[in-house]
């Protein structure tokens, strides 16, 4: 099985990110790192959380970079049921390491 780590950095982005994870989830070992600015809604009550939620009882690894994490003021907040905080930069390697195609979604 193909395994994917998909790197999302800007909220514009979630929309196509979650498309393409909707349109591979259970074909592909799937990853999204999210680093930068794209965190801070996944930390929100609403759509995108409830879309990822979803996802990753489906399938999906979520891994929210711990420093962006703090950056924005979020260390104290509750993430996405499932997801790992990690650093995003670290977490991006190890996964190409441990043989993940590595997406720059943008």
């Amino acid at each position: 099985m193909d395994k994917w780590v998909l790197q999302v950095i800007n909220v514009e982005n979630w929309e196509h990110a979650l498309t393409m994870v909707e349109n591979s989830i259970g074909k592909r070992d799937i990853k999204i790192v999210a680093l930068g600015p794209a965190v801070v809604p996944l930390f929100a009550q609403g759509s995108l959380r409830s879309a990822i939620e979803d996802l990753i009882g489906k399938g999906l690894k979520l891994e929210i970079c711990s420093v962006s994490t703090k950056k924005a003021g979020l260390e104290n907040a509750l993430p996405p049921k499932g997801a790992v905080l990690k650093p995003g930069l670290v977490a991006i390697s190890d996964d190409v390491k441990d043989g993940y195609l590595y997406f720059a979604i943008g």
